[in-house]
């Protein structure tokens, strides 16, 4: 089985699990949806494996916090003494990482959270089972925001940044999308990447995602150098 069917099947069973109801007030996000935002079939093949299966909601306040996970718990999902991070959750030997969009609720979350699920799009994985799935453009901000936190200003060896890139390079429209969206997303992006554009190690990191192919590295530069420009 490939990374990609491998990943498809992970989100499948957390989807299935969560059911209906509860379908409706998560959106999947990370790095386990990378290969479901790509249209090139080349770079589809080539997205990275990770272990956990990421999702955003809304709750408010911790009370309903404690109340989601009840209601996560029914539908098989439970928490393992093996694990330290408290938004993180099991399906049998699966990790599922449910983060709230409220900062206060576990004292951390990534400012484009909120917006990420509420502009959430659905998606018909298969079997008529459809997940609600961040947009390509809420993806990428949420991984820059992400990186910010955790990269160590090393895109050399950010998973961050790998996926970002992967998207870069297997999305033909991801320019024009981002241009399209909302000004603050955009700003946002556009400023991100071109402070990365200005860190010398971020040329390897395209390389590295271009698998040393002149062409497609030529053509991830162009179109970050695009989006850099927005702003």
């Amino acid at each position: 089985m490939s990374t990609l069917n491998q990943l498809e099947e992970m989100i499948f069973l957390v989807a299935k699990a969560l059911g209906h109801e509860l379908l409706q007030e998560v959106a999947f996000l990370g790095g386990s949806v990378t290969g479901l935002l790509l249209t090139d079939n080349i770079t589809k093949e080539a997205v990275r494996y990770t272990d956990d299966v990421d999702l955003i909601t809304n709750v408010i306040g911790r009370p309903q916090w404690v109340k989601f996970q009840e209601r996560l718990r029914k539908q098989g999902f439970r928490e393992s003494i093996e694990d330290d991070i408290n938004c993180r959750m099991r399906l049998k030997n699966l990790i599922v990482d449910f983060m709230p969009d409220d900062e206060n609720i576990l004292g951390y979350t990534n400012r484009w959270y909120k917006q990420a699920l509420k502009d959430a799009t659905p998606y018909n994985l298969r079997d008529k089972l459809i997940i609600q799935l961040v947009t390509p453009v809420h993806f990428i901000a949420t991984k820059l925001e992400a990186y910010k936190g955790r990269g160590n200003n090393d895109p050399m060896q950010s998973r961050d940044i790998e996926d970002i890139l992967n998207i870069f390079d297997g999305r033909e429209e991801i320019a024009q999308e981002i241009e399209q969206y909302s000004d603050d997303v955009k700003g946002y992006i556009s400023e991100e990447i071109a402070k990365l554009l200005s860190n010398q190690d971020f040329e390897y990191a395209v390389q590295s995602a271009s698998q040393n192919q002149p062409e497609r590295e030529a053509l991830i530069f162009s179109r970050l150098e695009k989006v850099a420009h927005y702003n």
